[in-house]
Parts: C-alpha cells; structure tokens; sequence
C-alpha cells in the first residue's frame, strides 16, 4: 500500500505541477499585456525622428506622431508610458533583452525584423528618400557611383543603399543629425532616409533636396516584444478605434500636414479608405 500511495503522491504532485506550468504561461491578472512593470509599458525611443518622434532640446518628453498615437491608445487602455531614449538599434535589442516592452518610433516592418520582433499592423506606408545639397545634379540612384553616402547605422536604408546604389562609398551614422552634418558640409554627397523624415530636414534646411525616392517595400509599424500577442492585439484594436472616430487622421494631419499616405495602408487600415479616396492621403 505504501508503494501505491507514495505512486499517487508523486502523480498529484506531477499534475498539480503540470497545471501550474500551463496557468504561468497565461497573462497574470493583474497584468493583462504582459508587461515588465504591470500598468506601465516601458518604451524604447530615439531622439531624432521626426515626425514620428522628437525630443526637443531640453524636452522633458518624446513627441511626435508616434508617440501621440500610443499614447492615445495607452490612455483607453488604462495604460501610462514610461520611455526609454536610446537609439534604432538600441530599441530593438532592448525589446530582445526583455528591457522594453515596445518601441516607439517609425520602424519599417521588414521580414529581418519579424525574427526579432513582433509588430503591430503598420501605421504609415512611407518612401526611401535621398538626399542632397540642392546644387547635386544627382537624379537616379545610378548616379551616386563614386560618391560618398550616408545612412543611420541599423536603419533599413542601410541595406537599401547596398542593394540600389552600386559603386558607392557607404559611411553609417549612429544618428541622423551626424549625418545630415555632413551632408550640409561636403563631407558625404547624399543621405538615405525615410521620406517623412526628409521632408522635416528640408523645411529646416534650404540648401537640402530630396534627389530620389522610392516606395517602400513595407509598412511603418511599431515593434513590440516577441509573442507578446496580448499587447500587439490590445494596441492594434485602439488603433483601429482611433481610425473609426478620426482621431487618427487629425493626429496624423497634425504631424504629417500634407504628406500623403500610400493607399498600401488601407489594406491593414480599412479605416483609411475613405481618407485615401477624399485625396487626405495619397
């Protein structure tokens, strides 16, 4: 009897055990997304990306079209923010070492990255803009043969650079104001970035252009932690609330002013389609 006993004993414990393992891969409930600090998202962020996301000189806070949309949605969740600054890559290692649970800027959502991450669905559908000293005869990516170009070191520009821009002289930046530096002084003859953020320099900066662009191959999203589905799936639905009730355009118009959207947004943002069809987008 003892034997049989100590059998059944063992076999509780297994089960009990068992039962615990699968109740521990559930979200606690007092911590519905999944979070590292419950009822806060820590966000990683970057300084400069406008107009995605920004930090002024001496800002006590991130702003931008990114940010205002998170926390928007933040806000209907019963969700605060807590941001994190450091860089492209920083943000996405950072959300693989479990030290954020999202990032908040423009990511273009590519295939390498889904290995890493996991997105919400995009948000914006952008361009690959080079840029140039207006004075550049340069019109064709084939025409930067020879020259020197810059790219943010990490950013998806850096392989479209590689793979569209034979012959050149390829320099990494760790941000963009370094690079749009050196643009400015001759040191590199043109700069590969995202359109929306080209059309920000350019309004500050009138010796700069927009030489080429090229439609992205994917859309901007958002990246959270890997198979944190509770907080992708939570976000996604607020952002299709904040399309329903236009408060998504109205924060869009608020950053973008008259940038278009690609209608490549409405198939993840059906919302969008009358937007797109009124001509607010492109």
């Amino acid at each position: 009897m003892k034997p049989t006993f100590a059998f059944a004993a063992v076999a509780a414990m297994l089960t009990a055990g068992l039962a615990g393992c699968g109740e521990s891969d559930k979200p606690a409930a007092d911590n519905p997304y999944n979070l590292i600090t419950p009822g806060t998202i820590t966000a990683g962020t970057q300084p400069d990306q406008p107009p995605f996301v920004a930090i002024t000189q001496g800002g006590a806070k991130p702003e931008g079209f990114a940010v205002d949309l998170v926390e928007e949605a933040a806000k209907r969740l019963g969700l605060k923010i807590e941001y994190k600054v450091t860089n492209l890559t920083g943000v996405l290692t950072g959300i693989s070492a479990n030290q954020y649970d999202m990032g908040v800027a423009g990511f273009v959502m590519t295939e390498d990255r889904k290995k890493s991450a996991d997105f919400v669905k995009p948000i914006t559908w952008g361009f690959t803009a080079v840029m140039t000293r207006t004075d550049s005869r340069a019109a064709a990516l084939t025409d930067f043969a020879g020259k020197k170009v810059g790219v943010v070191s990490g950013a998806v520009q850096e392989s479209f650079a590689k793979a569209n821009m034979p012959g050149i002289s390829l320099t990494a930046f760790h941000d963009r104001p370094a690079a749009i530096a050196q643009l400015l002084s001759g040191g590199i003859d043109g700069f590969v970035v995202g359109g929306s953020q080209a059309e920000e320099y350019i309004k500050k900066e009138n010796t700069l252009k927009i030489a080429v662009q090229a439609d992205n191959p994917d859309g901007t999203s958002l990246p959270v932690k890997k198979g944190n589905t509770a907080l992708v799936n939570a976000l996604d639905t607020k952002f299709d609330e904040l399309v329903a009730d236009g408060t998504f355009m109205k924060l869009y118009e608020k950053w973008f002013k008259t940038l278009p959207l690609s209608p490549k947004i409405v198939k993840f943002r059906p919302g969008l389609a009358n937007a797109v069809k009124s001509g607010a987008t492109n």
